[in-house]
């Protein structure tokens, strides 16, 4: 009996070890996938102060990165990768790719002068008169666009096409990835227990600011679908066509100049992208600092590395933005003259909605870049004030030596960054004194009856 109990015990014994070695297995491997996990991704919840490089990476690069450098790809704009720079049908592919948004962009420069469409008020037709027998004195009337042509079609539309080239030069031949650069920099700083929860709170900006692009792209495609489809288009040396060939014009139409605001809203896009991120990254190095987690030498490398990185903001990619904010300005004041000159004839116009819309959009994306460079000056400004409040916290720097204080407190004084257009530095006091005087200009000319 008692043999019998110790063969069961030991077979019991057996039985638990072995289950006992099967879950230590299961264990090891739920372990490994969570470590593997971690590499690879940011979990929901992430341990801050043990998170690695790589997991960073890996969310900056999968969350936002990819995403934005695929539209980049289908606007033509996307650097080529270190993969296939080598391969010659990879180059023959994107170039063709790029020919064809060229293309594409140029018969819709020409469709918009045959149809007499104009980007700031709509379709501008002007009633010719043709005497066409000098005997019976009979007359024919003729549609012709309205407006001079050099500067109504013309040169807004090459100085458009000119800030398209110019970025893809600056994208695709200087081979800069600034952008990656930056956002991975932005990332990593981000990746602190002071900073819990940026990473998310950051992506969740950057997508909120593509989204505003999408919405303006929407916004502006619908103004011109429906003045296409109310409007009666006649389009030059075609008038006499068939209905089906105007038909299909009218559609290219629409979606060329779809095309034009595509490629226009994902450029200024992304210059707001850079300067939401050249903020966090501000905003992350002065919390650093405060916290004093990290030293100040390697604080200061970390600045002279981000005015590099401010310096390509504003000498590099700043232009392209200012070409087309110098079309985009011209079409709102043209816009809105027009509108408050014309409030009668478009008050009993069906139209007129769809006007207003349109010149709302212009002025919308007129600014968007103005607030956004004002905004990275005023971080800007924040850090040459930091360097005084690091030198009085008493708890914080207690340790530190006070000629190292004085070091950083004279560094950061003497910093002087600012985000600049048209080699003009940018800054909130110089946009509202800018709105004010508009206001008070339009004001003083409405008075006048210059608008009646």
């Amino acid at each position: 009996m008692i043999k019998k109990l110790l063969h069961q015990n030991s077979l019991a014994m057996n039985f638990i070890n072995r289950q006992f070695h099967h879950f230590y297995q299961i264990y090891n491997y739920i372990a490994l996938k969570f470590v593997l996990y971690q590499i690879g991704e940011i979990a929901e919840m992430p341990d801050y102060e043990n998170l690695s490089t790589s997991a960073v990476l890996h969310y900056c690069k999968y969350k936002i990165l990819k995403p934005y450098l695929r539209l980049l790809g289908v606007m033509g704009l996307r650097p080529n990768s270190e993969e296939n720079e080598y391969f010659s049908h990879y180059c023959i592919i994107a170039n063709f790719h790029i020919f064809q948004v060229i293309t594409f962009m140029c018969i819709g420069y020409v469709l918009q002068f045959m149809a007499c469409y104009r980007r700031d008020r709509g379709f501008c037709y002007a009633v010719a008169m043709l005497e066409k027998e000098v005997i019976s004195k009979t007359h024919t009337y003729e549609k012709m666009c309205d407006g001079n042509t050099i500067f109504s079609y013309f040169i807004p539309s090459a100085l458009h096409l000119i800030a398209y080239l110019y970025t893809v030069y600056l994208f695709r031949i200087k081979e800069n990835e600034q952008l990656q650069n930056l956002m991975e920099r932005a990332f990593l700083l981000s990746s602190n227990p002071t900073n819990r929860g940026s990473q998310k709170r950051l992506v969740r900006i950057l997508w909120l600011f593509i989204g505003l692009g999408v919405v303006w792209m929407i916004m502006a495609f619908t103004a011109v679908s429906l003045m296409t489809v109310k409007e009666v288009v006649t389009f030059q040396w075609l008038k006499y066509s068939s209905y089906n060939i105007k038909i299909v014009l009218k559609v290219f139409l629409i979606l060329c100049t779809l095309w034009h605001d595509m490629v226009q809203g994902t450029i200024i896009t992304s210059y707001c992208l850079q300067g939401q991120l050249l903020i966090s990254h501000l905003q992350f190095l002065r919390v650093k600092l405060l916290q004093h987690t990290m030293p100040g030498l390697e604080w200061m490398k970390e600045i002279s590395e981000f005015r590099k990185l401010l310096k390509y903001f504003n000498d590099d990619y700043g232009p392209a933005v200012c070409i087309y904010t110098v079309v985009n300005v011209s079409w709102a004041m043209s816009g809105t003259t027009w509108l408050l000159k014309y409030s009668e004839n478009i008050h009993n116009n069906s139209l007129s909605c769809v006007s207003i819309v349109n010149v709302i959009l212009w002025i919308w994306i007129s600014t968007v870049p103005f607030i956004q460079a004002a905004r990275l000056t005023t971080a800007c400004s924040m850090i040459q004030s930091t360097g005084h409040e690091v030198r009085v916290r008493p708890f914080v720097y207690q340790s530190t030596p006070g000629e190292d204080l004085d070091t950083l407190l004279l560094y950061t004084s003497s910093l002087k960054m600012c985000a600049r257009l048209y080699r003009v530095p940018i800054t909130g006091r110089y946009l509202c004194l800018l709105l004010i005087l508009g206001s008070v200009a339009s004001l003083t000319l409405g008075q006048c009856h210059f608008f009646s």
